[in-house]
């Protein structure tokens, strides 16, 4: 496994570190469970007051769970960044508020430090300003064998967009 400290920005191709996470049930998982199927992750935090930043991420997995529910190999993760205040029961209560089916779509954390290595290997920025997270927007498509599929920036991407890129990880 590669030490987070040691992390590069990641770009398509390159292969998914492995790394240690805990899931809305307080269960740990880690990234390597993904493998064999798509997988898309995408960082927030369920206190975001911007509608068009962590909410909107939110509702476009919602969207992407309703319109891919018969298809097989792909998986849904939101990774909050604020692990202090985005407990597990708080991510298990955020992620029924949306509709989620946890067999497809996980919330989780992790300690800071894996945080905000992770968030790094993507080019995801957060921080504290003026009592709130100043953060931009990354959601990445994992292939099945753990690699970069595409990386989107911003807010902009659509659910459709999405969905293309889990069906072109899926093969």
């Amino acid at each position: 496994m590669l030490a987070l400290a040691e992390a590069a920005v990641l770009s398509t191709g390159d292969s998914v570190p492995d790394c240690e996470l805990t899931d809305q049930n307080g269960r740990p998982l880690r990234l390597s469970q993904f493998k064999g199927q798509a997988l898309a992750l995408t960082f927030i935090f369920t206190r975001c007051p911007l509608a068009d930043y962590c909410p909107r991420m939110t509702a476009h997995f919602a969207a992407v769970q309703r319109a891919m529910g018969g298809d097989k190999n792909w998986h849904l993760l939101s990774l909050s960044f604020d692990p202090e205040y985005d407990t597990p029961e708080k991510l298990l209560a955020y992620a029924r508020a949306h509709g989620a089916d946890t067999s497809r779509w996980t919330f989780a954390t992790a300690k800071p430090d894996v945080v905000k290595g992770l968030g790094a290997w993507f080019g995801l920025e957060a921080r504290m300003k003026d009592g709130l997270i100043d953060h931009n927007l990354r959601t990445v498509v994992i292939d099945a064998e753990g690699r970069v599929q595409h990386i989107f920036q911003g807010n902009t991407w659509t659910p459709q967009e999405l969905i293309w890129e889990l069906r072109k990880a899926m093969r």
